[in-house]
C-alpha cells in the first residue's frame, strides 16, 4: 500500500508594527472578511510585530471562532507579546504553548 501525502493549505495572515486600537479597528473589516468560514486553517503570523493591543486579542478570538476545525493558530510571537497571550487566557492559540 502507498500513501502520498498531500500538504495541507494554509490560510497565513501576516501583520506588522504595532497593533494598537487605531489600526486594529481600521482593519477590522478586512481581517474579518478574510478569516469568515475558511475552508483551510488559519494562522496570524505575528514575526515583526511589537505591540498588540486588546482588539487585536478580540480578531483573534473571532478567527479562532470561525475557523472552528479547521484550526487556528498565531505564530512568530516575541516573548512580550506572547505573555499578552497567557495573562488573557489565550494561550491555546499559541504555536508553541
Amino acid at each position: 500500500m502507498s500513501q502520498t501525502c498531500q500538504p495541507i493549505e494554509v490560510l497565513i495572515v501576516e501583520f506588522q508594527g504595532r497593533l494598537d486600537t487605531a489600526l486594529c479597528v481600521e482593519m477590522e473589516a478586512e481581517v474579518r472578511a478574510t478569516v469568515t468560514a475558511p475552508q483551510k486553517p488559519v494562522v496570524f503570523d505575528l514575526k515583526g510585530v511589537d505591540f498588540v493591543c486588546s482588539a487585536f486579542l478580540r480578531l483573534c478570538i473571532y478567527a479562532y471562532q470561525q475557523a472552528g476545525n479547521q484550526g487556528f493558530e498565531v505564530v512568530n510571537l516575541n516573548p512580550s507579546i506572547k505573555r499578552v497571550f497567557k495573562i488573557a487566557g489565550l494561550d491555546m492559540m499559541l504555536q508553541d504553548k
